[in-house]
């Protein structure tokens, strides 16, 4: 018996806060018993309520048959209620679809409009590939429907058929064109609304429909049909670049004449997307004046930027970033404007002003944009910075308490060389800063990398300001760009002569930080920049005076923490500033230097000999006690700096005994070791020079190379395990017995008590202890470790910039290129003034402003 209607479930379950579950369960309950009713008013009343409960989140797959039968009812809203069910709870797997395929066909062919609407809607939400092949010719009977409001549900219902049923789109498309000239417009609309769906999948099947298209575009006045046209001819455009000088006309017009913004922002990035901005045609402004396509649609995108609207804003940096791959020198003068974006509160907005402005960056612009960028990097609550790093907090703090760092006091970091910071305050009770963002300080920090290493450093006037600005990036990034860094400071080090004995200075800082260096094997620490800094303290340690204390700072004690890789870097290192001082050293001998050259040579053995033993934990005797033999502690190691530290034991212990008394003259030795690091400059190599190399006539790289090694692995195969077999009884035959002894003797796997029981071809082998044991030399070729950033840059030359600065006076310096094999471009050193000066396309704007 009926009990409740939904109305009174609905106020039940606003009654029954307290026990909700208790009271919709009793209703579950009562439903299960109003669905079997034969009334089906009652159980069209029954599958309303569980409507309900199923937007709750309660299940009804439970009474999909009863559904069905709801469906199939004369009357609407009993029918109604059924197909919004099915709407709701059917899908693909739903087993008793196959009883809708006659009841759907039914109700299409129904007199009455309202069914005919709510099958087409009811089909569209549940269509599967089975009803779709069996009601496609229904539907597409309906499409002449002589009611506009069934015929534009009949299109729709037909885009979601042939989704599942691809084989009907070769009749539907053109009853689709068809209805392009149905005089009804909410029907054109729809038309239009469905092709610009299926074009996103292959435009070119639509391209014979962009004549009526045209046609539309030219005489409708609804802006949602315009957009949608619009739309479809920017997926059209690039596939018949014929149709852009066609659509020069009406897009021009709609762009002077609208005030949508959503249409105008179609037409805009539908020009630049299809080129149309290219056409040499003028266009006539509001105010009368004749004015190029693309700077028309410059200037309207400033109505965007201009707009408080967060959406606005944001499709105008996505068109802006369009524009500047077609005309660079317009988006331009957007410059200030992008740049302000970048204080936007909105993190979206942010990320693609940064896009932008890291395409629109030149010479003059390049500091300005940095400092914007690492200003907000500073100014953030994610940076940890220590106090040898910072200045102090009750000078000068952030907003937000945080230390702010300590730049070069000679003008050449970022900070010093553009002003203080200015904190803002506009932002402090505005909720969360999008600075804080891992994604965005990672997107700040890749822009500033791309923009300073750029075409070869096309942009860069200041090579000591871009050293130290990646310095500072290591304690303000905030996230773990350690190796990025460490790639980039590597490639300028290596690059420019001129900005060497910088870098070696500030990388020897990075180095002195105990912090830093303690935490190196921490995630996030940025400690994957400390390998380049003592790649290059060592490589290029004669720029600077020689010191002892390098060698302590690139053996540190936290370096048992590292990778093997990694300690392989700072060992080699090491080594290079230790010969260098040695042979500095060497240069002033007396008694004094022999006391410290033993001195520092001693410490350092010790450091060496506490690296292999913690290294080689693993090596023990048999009593279970380490090893106190080095040599053998350094075989255990990982191979990647077994090499190196072996190595630099042997050099320790060479110059130990040759300093083992006092002398006049310096040993032959302290002057020798370092030449065995500064014999050849190793310079940036180009990607193809490898495959470039010719292969020597007579030579077979598929050869062995001396005579083959025999193959005597059989020999040293250990003895399978004896299974433990059972008694056997002794046979009272002869002949059997012979026969067994006889396997027994040819049995490989068989050990017997006496000599004559071994196998006759193992007789006269020799013992496996007298075995001889082959080594192979294979030298510094396994642990050396291939150098980073020696193939990155293109070797492109730049032009000379015309116009000059005089606020910083001229450089030359010299840009290593990347070597490659005869027979290319000439090689060598692109010379360069690093005057500050335009680049082409600001040579372009300055022509055309003169």
């Amino acid at each position: 018996m009926f009990e409740k209607s939904l109305t009174d479930l609905i106020q039940g379950l606003r009654a029954n806060k307290r026990n909700e579950g208790e009271y919709i369960q009793t209703s579950l309950a009562e439903i299960q018993n109003e669905v079997q009713l034969s009334d089906m008013h009652y159980k069209s009343a029954a599958i309303d309520k569980l409507n309900y409960l199923h937007m709750l989140g309660y299940d009804m797959n439970w009474a999909n048959f009863n559904v069905v039968e709801v469906m199939a009812s004369s009357r609407f809203s009993e029918k109604r209620t059924g197909y919004l069910a099915a709407a709701q709870s059917f899908h693909q797997e739903t087993d008793v679809l196959m009883l809708t395929t006659n009841l759907i066909r039914k109700d299409l062919a129904s007199s009455n409009v309202m069914e005919v609407s709510i099958a087409l809607d009811g089909l569209a939400q549940i269509v599967t590939p089975e009803l779709a092949t069996d009601l496609f010719d229904d539907v597409m009977a309906i499409v002449n429907h002589s009611r506009p409001y069934i015929r534009k549900k009949a299109l729709v219902c037909l885009y979601k058929l042939v989704l599942k049923h691809p084989e009907g789109l070769h009749d539907f498309v053109p009853r689709l064109k068809e209805t392009l000239d149905d005089p009804d417009p909410s029907v054109m609309s729809s038309a239009v609304s469905v092709i610009c769906e299926l074009a996103r999948t292959n435009p070119r099947n639509y391209l014979p429909l962009a004549p009526k298209l045209y046609q539309l575009l030219n005489s409708s006045t609804n802006n949602w049909m315009l957009i949608k046209i619009v739309k479809l001819f920017s997926s059209l455009t690039p596939i018949e670049p014929r149709l852009a000088k066609k659509l020069h006309g009406p897009l021009s017009q709609l762009v002077c004449t609208t005030s949508a913004m959503s249409l105008l922002y179609e037409c805009i990035h539908t020009a630049v997307v299809g080129d149309i901005i290219g056409v040499p045609v003028p266009v006539i402004d509001s105010a009368g004046r004749e004015i190029d396509f693309a700077e028309l649609c410059a200037r309207k995108l400033e109505l965007f930027f201009e707009s408080k609207d967060h959406n606005l804003r944001y499709v105008g940096l996505v068109t802006l970033a369009h524009l500047q791959v077609k005309r660079p020198d317009l988006v331009y003068r957007h410059y200030d404007t992008v740049l302000n974006c970048l204080d936007d509160p909105d993190l979206s907005i942010r990320m693609r002003a940064i896009e932008v402005i890291s395409g629109m960056t030149t010479r003059k612009t390049l500091s300005r944009t940095v400092k914007r960028l690492m200003s907000q990097l500073i100014l953030s609550e994610t940076i940890s910075l220590m106090p040898e790093n910072t200045v102090d907090s009750s000078n000068y703090t952030a907003d937000n308490g945080a230390s702010i760092p300590k730049f070069d006091s000679v003008g050449t970091s970022l900070i010093s060389a553009q002003g203080s910071i200015v904190s803002s305050k506009r932002a402090a009770n505005k909720g969360p800063d999008p600075a804080n963002s891992p994604e965005y300080r990672m997107a700040a920090i890749k822009a500033i990398l791309d923009m300073c290493s750029r075409q070869s450093y096309a942009n860069m006037t200041n090579f000591e300001w871009y050293v130290a600005t990646l310095v500072d990036l290591v304690y303000v990034s905030g996230v773990d760009v350690g190796q990025m860094i460490g790639e980039k400071l590597l490639d300028v080090t290596v690059r420019v002569r001129q900005v060497r004995e910088f870098s070696v200075k500030m990388v020897r800082r990075l180095l002195s930080d105990h912090h830093l260096v303690g935490y190196a094997s921490a995630e996030s620490s940025n400690s994957k920049v400390l390998c380049t800094a003592a790649y290059i303290l060592g490589e290029y340690c004669t720029l600077l005076p020689a010191s002892s204390d390098d060698v302590e700072l690139l053996l540190p004690s936290s370096l048992d923490r590292l990778g093997g890789e990694q300690q392989a870097t700072f060992i080699q290192a090491a080594m290079k500033a230790y010969t260098n001082w040695l042979q500095d050293a060497a240069g002033y001998w007396n008694g004094e230097i022999w006391e410290l050259v033993r001195s520092v040579t001693s410490s350092t053995m010790v450091v060496l000999s506490q690296l292999a033993l913690v290294g080689s934990r693993s090596f023990q005797t048999r009593d279970g006690h380490l090893s106190s033999n080095t040599d053998a502690l350094v075989a255990a190691m990982p191979l990647q700096m077994s090499g190196r530290l072996r190595q630099f034991i042997e050099i320790t212990k060479a110059v130990s005994m040759a300093t083992s008394s006092p002398s006049d003259s310096a040993p032959e030795i302290c002057f020798e070791l370092h030449e065995l690091f500064t014999t050849y400059e190793l310079n940036p190599v180009s990607v193809a020079a490898q495959a470039k190399v010719p292969v020597p006539e007579g030579l077979d790289l598929d050869s062995l190379i001396g005579e083959a090694i025999p193959d005597t692995t059989w020999i040293v195969m250990p003895p399978s395990p004896q299974p433990v077999a059972p008694p056997r009884r002794r046979s009272s035959n002869q002949g059997k017995g012979t026969t067994a002894s006889g396997d027994r003797e040819n049995d490989l796997y068989y050990l017997g008590g006496g000599s004559d029981s071994r196998p006759r071809d193992l007789i006269d082998l020799p013992d496996v202890d007298d075995i001889p044991v082959m080594t192979l030399d294979l030298g510094d070729r396994i642990s050396s470790k291939p150098r980073k950033g020696a193939k990155k840059n293109k070797g492109k030359k730049h032009r000379k910039s015309r116009v000059r600065s005089p606020s910083l006076p001229p450089v030359l310096v010299d840009i290593a290129d990347d070597e490659d094999m005869p027979g290319d471009a000439p090689n060598g050193k692109q010379l360069r003034s690093t005057e500050p000066s335009l680049s082409p396309r600001e040579n372009d704007l300055a022509g055309k402003t003169s």
